[in-house]
């Protein structure tokens, strides 16, 4: 069973006491009119409980929206900052390639320049 919010029991018992007044008062109001009045009264408290069904209906479906989409936005951003660390890994061995390359580039320099100097 559903429990009800104070708004809506206010609004239930308003009714009733309204129903109750018009069953009371019936004798002074002609038929045709208190069946409109009755009517206008149901009416307006269907439209009311139904507008408060709707908006909490509608609160908790975005509730749970907004946890998936939240969801959806924490993995993109996991993935995106593994992509960067696997990025940032893949240039710090391209890096320590380079100088490798580079060491042994001025290795060759050295000892090329070691030759020219004897040659001279």
């Amino acid at each position: 069973m559903k429990t009800r919010w104070a708004s809506e029991t206010a609004i239930i018992c308003g009714a009733i006491v309204l129903a109750t007044a018009l069953v009371a008062y019936s004798p002074r109001v002609q038929g045709k009119n208190m069946v409109f009045l009755a009517l206008a009264v149901v009416l307006a408290v269907g439209l009311i409980t139904g507008t408060r069904y709707l908006t909490s209906a509608k609160t908790a479906k975005m509730e749970l929206t907004g946890g998936a989409e939240y969801r959806k936005l924490a993995e993109e951003y996991r993935r995106l900052s593994d992509m960067a660390i696997t990025t940032q890994e893949h240039t710090d061995l391209k890096l320590g390639d380079v100088n490798v390359q580079l060491e042994y580039l001025r290795s060759q320099v050295e000892s090329l320049q070691k030759i020219l100097k004897e040659v001279e």
